[in-house]
């Protein structure tokens, strides 16, 4: 049998506010959002062909607990990554106030949400 060809089709984060989130995430990450609808406790965003749910647990879209990792990692160019890191550094949304290295000589910037969901951004 051959491999199925998978791609991705939408990540999700849960939030507790779909409006404050989607903005959050519009502003500071350069999503554009696509819907937003409190009513439903949904959101979906886009940037560059990646689709970005955010979803308030309980209300259909998912069980998932707010806060801590996001469970994927994101990646960037490195100088798209630079011109983030410095305006979320300057903004206060890095964990730790810092772009880490990591062991392996990876370069990362763990950015946390208004929810306290953490969603890594790799350098590439």
């Amino acid at each position: 049998m051959n491999a199925p060809s998978y791609e991705v089709q939408m990540l999700k984060v849960p939030v507790s506010d779909i409006e404050a989130s989607s903005q959050f995430y519009a502003t500071h990450l350069g999503f554009e959002i696509q819907f937003a609808a409190a009513e439903y406790g949904w959101a979906q965003l886009s940037a560059a062909g990646l689709s970005l749910a955010l979803y308030k647990p309980g209300m259909g879209g998912g069980d998932g607990q707010l806060g801590g990792s996001v469970d994927f990692h994101l990646s960037l160019p490195d100088t798209t990554f630079q011109s983030l890191a410095a305006s979320l550094l300057e903004k206060g949304h890095l964990v730790e106030d810092r772009v880490h290295t990591g062991n392996d000589d990876s370069t990362f910037m763990d950015v946390r949400d208004p929810d306290g969901n953490v969603i890594k951004i790799m350098k590439r």
